[in-house]
């Protein structure tokens, strides 16, 4: 078995609202070995974004951090002080964002933009430069000696979401987090940046762990899934395993309304009924229960524990054990 790079482990994080504790994450457990891509999807509210930011430690003031560890090459995240924390980011840890449009400064060069980033290197300014360039071109942008001295508003978002990899790039992280970067562009594009990540990770080396709620750019791009729900890891496997065997039934009904595998013309797309529930008053029983069509008397009073299904495949389901 590969080491890993990211060790998520029993992670819980509430955020402290006037309606009481909102459960955002609750016994998160993720890895991310050396060299793999890890997809993460799951629809809006499960915890994706929450996740991000418990990693690189820029959760907002009222949440709290309950229960878990981040190991990352052997240090606990969640122990260090802001100047460590401060340390790894951008540096050992980088994050593309999902809009281009709003994570770069408009009011900056590329250029000023990626020499800023390199602050903590002992290079000269030219080599600074050279480097920047070399990424650029790496990214398969034209021209770089000359574009680096543009503004973001003269890019495209297809161009600038490029540039914000290169930007990422930049330290040599060993843990790239990419945050849907892909949702802004049109599919022509999705499919350029899709290939663009594979090919650099590749020549890199770096682990990545990419959140996305898009089920055809987790299959073209990852090794392994994490199916999450409402706050909690409800499938983990291959890419292979969760999408030719999804045992989990909210997998199953993620898979059916993808439009991508409907077959026969339609007016109406599937979609899964009912909603996420309140994570501010959860009752006891599988989280997915009001919304699953085959759920057992069970489900109601029970919490489902993690069912190995085989050594990569294992999925929360009371059906697995019935």
């Amino acid at each position: 078995m590969k080491d890993s790079v990211l060790t998520i482990r029993n992670l819980s994080v509430d955020y402290q609202i006037e309606a009481g504790r909102l459960q955002a994450l609750r016994q998160v457990n993720i890895d991310v070995e050396k060299g793999a891509i890890v997809g993460v999807v799951g629809e809006s509210g499960c915890g994706k974004s929450t996740l991000i930011s418990s990693i690189i430690r820029l959760l907002p003031q009222n949440a709290i951090i309950r229960d878990g560890t981040v190991e990352f090459e052997g240090s606990n995240l969640l122990d260090l002080n802001d100047e460590e924390i401060r340390a790894m980011r951008g540096t050992k840890i980088s994050v593309v964002f999902q809009d281009p449009m709003t994570s770069l400064n408009p009011v900056l060069s590329i250029q000023q933009q990626m020499m800023h980033i390199q602050y903590r290197d002992q290079n000269s300014r030219s080599e600074k430069l050279n480097k920047s360039l070399a990424l650029l071109e790496s990214v398969g942008i034209a021209d770089p000696r000359t574009r680096i001295s543009q503004f973001p508003h003269e890019y495209s978002g297809g161009m600038l979401q490029r540039i914000s990899i290169a930007m990422a790039l930049q330290a040599q992280p060993s843990l790239l987090i990419a945050d849907e970067p892909t949702t802004a562009l049109d599919a022509t594009l999705e499919v350029q940046i899709i290939h663009l990540l594979k090919d650099i990770q590749s020549k890199v080396g770096c682990s990545v762990l990419f959140i996305s709620h898009h089920l055809g750019v987790i299959a073209e791009l990852c090794d392994s899934v994490v199916v999450m729900y409402a706050g909690e890891v409800v499938e983990h496997g291959t890419v292979r395993d969760v999408f030719h065997n999804p045992a989990h039934p909210y997998t199953r009904k993620l898979l059916e309304c993808d439009p991508a595998g409907i077959q026969t013309k339609t007016r109406m797309l599937p979609v899964i009924p009912g909603e996420i529930p309140n994570l501010v008053n959860l009752s006891d029983g599988c989280i997915f229960r009001s919304r699953c069509q085959s759920a057992l008397p069970i489900c109601e009073m029970h919490v489902p524990r993690k069912h190995e299904i085989t050594s990569t495949h294992s999925a929360k389901c009371h059906q697995l054990t019935a």
